[in-house]
């Protein structure tokens, strides 16, 4: 592992090169990134380890069927329900391993109401844990490796993971005692509290301690898709810099350029809206019925900041949780991005002071069963550009205010599909949005040229739902085939995924040069001798180049290559290899190598 002292450094070049990187996303307009909460968005080491290993997606196989593909986009009610169980597999709650795990190892650590459970999705990986992971797996593939850009195996995959999940027993902030202190402390409940009131404070305790608030988690599937696709990510950057919109897929199985092939189905994400619930905070709450929609889809509507009204819901109320440091919030939005069909499964959570209407009525019992606090949740989904429901108008004869709230969107079939946040969607037309419309432009750096100069100029997402020329029905409907992230805008906005790789690879690059210009120092350092040089020669290199040097078929003659390089330079080609040539540095000490240049430099 790197020294503590390289780690600084690489915290110094980070910030530098972040600069950077936020720069290239400059043309993204503020209100449509998705909201920031400071420095309390990042996850550390010490939720992680209580989380331990993140609860995997099970993803619906079936849903990937021709037939039920179809049927998502041509059947309403289907899917609705598919959606609500999506929702019900994201937010059910999953035990806290690693600390059960803790409580297993040391005793004195009492869990006196079990083991605490939090939502499936808080288990999930942020950009902070996917860092530790990357850094891990590309420590090692090692200086060969990592100069080859060789591929992740499944192995050290799994033992990155199995690294970042364990990252607080080497975190310097977290010595044992205070660990366990702090791990005390989580389990206590207030003094004469109910049962049922302790379960909240424990849930809200342990929820915030997991992930913070993350704006965006990935499931374990699509965490290790993006770092074992990590070269294939490196190749498309800049590729991604004058891909042109009408550009078509290379292959009918792979409609992306940033990764050898698509995101397996247990891939899924959701990218979550927390908000302050300190000091009387209130929280917007908003119309969804079918009046209210019908003014959301005129021309230029969008959600106001404030809402139609504010509310403070409680915690028994609202998704809450609580951070380390004693802020608390409330989870306002949520949207879920799932792969189970290729072009994926779109859906959308808000909180609602009137649950039980319109994108609520069909809530079905699963999710009522979960703890009270999700049925204050409504939901819409889509799960293709247009929609293709002939029978929408009779879905939902038997729930009236659903299907008066999806009349009033529209839908008939042709027309755009609709799914709208109103706390994650937010600028002028954005409250007519459906998701998969936006996100097919994941990815992208540039789109048209606007000002005709013959390049193509930066994709601007602010443009993208109000220009109907370019971006028809407010951006809407298909106008790719080919989608370069396979949908995901966190690929080189808001995480930035591909951001955080190439500053890895970078750092570690530069590392790698530092590390060998060392050795190569040390090694010039050394008086070589020429006889053992000799049987170096023999025993290792005559094999390809030949017993007296001269050329074989496989490899050239260094009566050629050694009088027209560098000292440095041979060395450089000995030790990390060129070409075909393999690296040597692992096989053999300085000394060795400082007697092999000796007798290059006698014999030839």
């Amino acid at each position: 592992m790197m020294n503590r002292a390289k780690g600084r450094l690489r915290a110094g070049l980070y910030g530098l090169l972040a600069v950077a990187l936020c720069s290239c996303n400059s043309n993204i307009a503020d209100g449509l990134d998705f909201p920031f909460n400071g420095d309390e968005t990042k996850s550390d080491v010490f939720g992680r380890s209580l989380v331990g290993r993140a609860s995997p997606y099970e993803p619906d196989l079936s849903l990937g069927t021709e037939e039920n593909t179809l049927r998502l986009r041509s059947d309403m009610k289907f899917r609705r329900d598919v959606a609500w169980a999506t929702v019900f597999k994201v937010l059910e709650p999953v035990p806290l391993l690693g600390l059960a795990e803790v409580s297993q190892e040391h005793p004195e650590v009492e869990l006196p109401n079990g083991v605490p459970e939090i939502p499936r999705f808080q288990t999930w990986y942020g950009i902070e844990d996917a860092k530790r992971m990357f850094q891990r797996v590309y420590e090692q593939l090692g200086p060969a490796g990592r100069r080859a850009r060789s591929p992740v195996t499944d192995e050290i995959m799994q033992e990155a993971i199995a690294f970042s999940d364990s990252a607080v027993e080497r975190s310097d902030r977290w010595p044992l005692d205070r660990y366990l202190q702090h791990i005390k402390d989580l389990e206590l409940c207030p003094p004469s509290v109910t049962p049922e009131e302790c379960a909240l404070t424990l849930s809200e305790k342990n929820g915030g301690a997991a992930s913070g608030t993350s704006r965006i988690v990935y499931s374990p599937g699509t965490i290790e898709h993006v770092i074992t696709n990590y070269s294939s990510i490196l190749d498309c950057l800049s590729r991604l810099e004058s891909l042109p919109m009408e550009e078509q897929p290379a292959s009918e199985d792979n409609f992306s350029v940033c990764f050898s092939d698509e995101f397996p189905p247990d891939a899924a994400l959701v990218k979550a809206q927390w908000v302050r619930a300190d000091f009387g905070t209130e929280l917007p709450a908003f119309d969804t019925d079918a009046d209210a929609l019908r003014a959301r889809m005129a021309a230029g509507a969008l959600w106001p900041d404030d809402g139609d009204r504010k509310r403070k819901p409680s915690s028994k109320e609202a998704y809450t949780i609580r951070l380390k440091n004693g802020n608390t919030f409330r989870l306002a939005g949520l949207h879920i991005m799932t792969k189970e069909t290729r072009h994926w499964q779109w859906i959308t959570l808000w909180w609602s002071d009137k649950p039980d209407v319109d994108f609520g009525e069909d809530r079905p019992a699963a999710i009522r069963d979960l703890p009270p606090v999700w049925s204050n949740y409504k939901m819409c989904a889509v799960s293709w550009f247009d929609e293709q429901d002939p029978e929408l108008a009779t879905r939902y004869a038997s729930l009236p205010t659903l299907d008066a709230a999806i009349e009033a969107t529209g839908g008939a079939v042709g027309e755009p599909s609709w799914c709208s946040n109103p706390y994650l969607e937010h600028g002028h037309n954005n409250a007519q949005t459906n998701c998969i419309g936006c996100h097919q432009h994941g990815g992208s750096r540039v789109a048209f040229d606007l000002d005709g100069d013959g390049a193509l100029d930066p994709l601007d997402l602010e443009t993208v739902i109000q220009n109907e020329t370019l971006y028809p029905n407010h951006g809407r409907s298909q106008i790719r085939e080919l989608f370069p992230s396979d949908y995901l805008y966190a690929f080189n906005r808001v995480d930035d995924l591909a951001g955080m790789i190439f500053t890895e690879v970078q750092f570690f690059d530069s590392t790698d040069k530092d590390e060998i210009a060392g050795r190569i120092s040390s090694i010039l350092g050394l008086t070589g001798n020429p006889g053992r040089g000799s049987s170096l020669f023999s025993a290792t290199c005559a094999a390809c180049h030949g017993a007296n040097g001269l050329g074989t078929s496989v490899a050239p003659s260094l009566a050629e290559r050694v009088p027209a390089r560098s000292d440095d330079g041979l060395l450089q080609s000995i030790l990390r290899g060129r070409g075909d040539m393999p690296a040597w540095e692992s096989n053999f000490a300085d000394q060795d190598f400082a007697d092999l240049l000796a007798h290059l430099r006698a014999t030839f």
